[in-house]
């Protein structure tokens, strides 16, 4: 086997520092279980040129230490590559690796990665923008808008929550029209948000797009209709447990190509980063990911 080159690529600033103390913590653990070179993060955008610039320094192995917004820039620097990716999660919502059944305690997960090997996972597109998680249009964006200076800053799933809750009865559902591959779209429709869904989670947990698999080559799509205030938040704890599909104005498909139609304002984003409005077309990249992952993950 050719002797592998890992790089740690560390977050200071994920988790509200929670990265950078944890890893401090974990150092020397991991320095048991491979060797590697370090480099931290200096500001937003850093990961995506660190990652950029590991393949081409003979890295064969990247291991993001951080969140969900860390992964999210590392993928777009070196989606596509021959560089694996792992992932020591340490952020806020930690969502991938909630999908990808990373979620153990750190202390087991590094000696599990030392051991592991390489798998093939799926990456969503938008905008000239890889994503891992979940992709959206309208009210979800808006929240991850207000969310990335509140949410992030606090910390966790209860203050996404309480931002959505917030907006729930500010915000005023669009005419969107939605087309999913080559099949005739119905007439455009006020919509509260549209989610596309790589993988199963985000938002600290919310399962809004709950039947998701990392490895299927399909985007899950799930629609809400014209819902306001009382009847969103009659859904939002619905769509913690993945069981908010089936319910009126829930509408959830799978397609490859989704085409999403509508004000120029409406935003949208990536893994919870704002990447542009309307229109937007969504895609999915099969197996464009190499997730360096331990033997036991599982595949689904």
């Amino acid at each position: 086997m050719s002797r592998q080159r890992t790089l740690v690529v560390v977050n200071p600033a994920a988790g509200s520092g929670r990265a950078a103390a944890g890893w401090a913590r974990l150092r020397e653990q991991a320095k048991a279980c491979f060797t590697f070179d370090e480099v931290a993060t200096a500001g937003p955008g850093d990961a995506t040129r660190l990652a950029a610039e590991a393949e081409s320094a003979g890295y064969t192995r990247l291991l993001s230490v951080g969140g969900d917004g860390t992964l999210h820039e590392i993928v777009n620097g070196c989606g596509s590559c021959e560089v694996a990716v792992g992932v020591l999660p340490l952020g806020t919502g930690n969502d991938f690796a909630r999908s990808a059944g990373l979620r153990r305690p750190a202390a087991q997960l590094l000696p599990a990665l030392a051991a592991g090997d390489v798998r093939r996972v799926d990456l969503g597109r938008v905008h000239d923008q890889y994503y891992l998680n979940i992709a959206g249009v309208g009210f979800d964006a808006e929240v991850a808008r207000i969310a990335n200076a509140t949410a992030k800053r606090h910390g966790g799933a209860l203050f996404y929550l309480i931002t959505a809750v917030r907006e729930a009865f500010r915000y005023e559902p669009a005419i969107l029209k939605v087309a999913l591959d080559a099949q005739e779209p119905p007439a455009p429709s006020r919509r509260l948000m549209v989610a596309i869904g790589n993988a199963a989670a985000y938002g600290g947990g919310m399962r809004i797009c709950p039947r998701a698999e990392l490895d299927d080559g399909l985007l899950d799509v799930m629609t809400v209709g014209d819902l306001r205030g009382g009847r969103i938040l009659g859904i939002l704890p619905l769509a913690f447990l993945g069981r908010h599909v089936g319910r009126p104005g829930v509408d959830y498909q799978q397609a490859k190509e989704v085409r999403i139609e509508g004000p120029a304002g409406v935003a949208v984003h990536a893994d919870g980063e704002l990447v542009g409005g309307l229109p937007a077309t969504f895609t999915i990249d099969p197996g464009a990911l190499r997730l360096w992952a331990p033997a036991d993950a599982p595949t689904r």
